[in-house]
């Protein structure tokens, strides 16, 4: 409860309430730590197998069945071959969370540093992870030999073009938006979430040639421009055990993935205390997504805000360089580097020089992708009306001196 000095401030049941909202807040925090704990790099295999068998029991079952269909192994030959490789994900999929992304000589020494004296080490060499990482392209991404995680709903969106072409479905540019539609209305997250992961899958793969590049089982026509399978995409572990798009910490609230890099310009929101910067996307691939920028402290330091802070600050349209979020609701990327642009929203016709628009009932609201295209669509009907005014005009002049 509060103290009575800061109860006096308040009326009593203002001071109740806001007590009350700490109070809850700060439990919602202890059960998401609780439930959650933070990600770290050890290997903890036992508690991964555990997770796995209770946490994702269904998808884990029908990939354990998939595999003894496929291979005809039993159901302990199965569930051990399926853990084992789920267990070095994890491994891999961890370490480059925390430590952002590696070339396979790097991510083996960081592997290496978390294990145990007691513990046997899933990989025997850099070449044998390097191996590993290229054998599971829908979880790990390698650019310019540095590998990094890919993205839930890019790794679903995969599994889910396997099933419509097994299904005789036609993939090709006439049909991808609507099937890109159509999956969007399969991913089920809370709301502040929900713009972030329909737009997630495009993060990792920009075209239908890339995904028959970079995912084995996948073949792409290029006279007719459609997607299709090839003869042993069926027996493909990756494309069609469902547990490979849902790893340990695919859900965790608090993941920040160093691994996932943006880069992209944004549009500067607000400024909701001294060292912390709001921004909102403005790239085809991340409309509207948000970002938060939180500048440096030091020990004994207030702060570590460059120079030109100012300049920085009040630009409106910048280049930002984050790390993705992608379970934490309102801001899905992590800025860690700014840069400011001429372009800007500063003095056109659309938001004035503060960032906001005039409403078509006069008066100011921020600008935003909805009330931005809302100004511009009712200038435009206001540019027809005007024109249409000015013609009748003229025909009524016209036609008075004809008499």
């Amino acid at each position: 409860m509060c103290d009575d000095a800061y109860r006096s401030r308040f009326h009593p049941n203002d001071a109740d309430n806001k007590c009350a909202g700490r109070e809850k807040l700060m439990k919602m925090k202890s059960e998401i730590n609780e439930k959650w704990p933070k990600i770290g790099v050890q290997f903890e295999p036992t508690l991964w197998w555990t997770k796995y068998r209770e946490d994702h029991a269904e998808k884990f079952n029908d990939s354990v069945e998939f595999l003894q269909n496929v291979t005809g192994m039993s159901q302990e030959d199965a569930e051990e071959k399926l853990l084992n490789d789920l267990i070095r994900i994890t491994f891999v999929e961890t370490n480059l969370i925390v430590n952002g992304q590696q070339n396979a000589e790097e991510l083996f020494a960081n592997l290496l540093l978390a294990i145990n004296g007691e513990q046997e080490m899933p990989f025997k060499s850099a070449q044998e992870l390097a191996d590993f990482c290229d054998s599971m392209p829908l979880n790990f991404r390698k650019d310019a030999n540095l590998y990094r995680n890919t993205g839930v709903q890019g790794r679903r969106l995969i599994q889910e073009f396997k099933r419509k072409l097994t299904r005789g479905d036609v993939i090709d540019c006439d049909s991808l938006d609507q099937i890109l539609e159509n999956f969007r209305k399969t991913i089920h997250v809370d709301e502040g979430l929900k713009n972030f992961a329909d737009q997630e899958a495009q993060l990792d793969y920009s075209s239908l040639f890339y995904i028959s590049k970079t995912i084995p089982g996948f073949v792409y026509d290029k006279v007719s421009g459609r997607l299709g399978l090839s003869p042993d995409a069926d027996k493909s572990l990756i494309l069609n055990a469902p547990i490979f798009t849902d790893t340990i910490n695919s859900s965790h609230p608090l993941k920040l993935d160093l691994s996932r890099t943006v880069d992209a310009c944004a549009i500067n929101a607000c400024t909701t205390y001294p060292d912390r910067q709001q921004f909102y996307f403005a790239d085809e691939h991340l409309r509207g997504v948000g970002s938060a920028m939180f500048w440096k402290k030091s020990p004994g330091e207030k702060s570590m805000k460059p120079l030109n802070r100012t300049s920085v600050m009040e630009s409106n349209f910048t280049s930002i360089h984050g790390c993705i979020s992608p379970n934490k609701p309102a801001l899905q990327v992590e800025t860690f580097r700014i840069e400011p642009t001429k372009l800007c929203f500063m003095n056109n016709l659309c938001t004035r020089s503060t960032g906001k628009i005039i409403s078509n009932a006069g008066c100011l609201v921020n600008a935003d992708f909805e009330s931005v295209n809302a100004n511009i669509k009712y200038r435009k009907s206001q540019s027809f009306e005007k024109f249409f005014v000015v013609y009748e005009k003229m025909k009524k002049e016209e036609a008075a001196d004809d008499v």
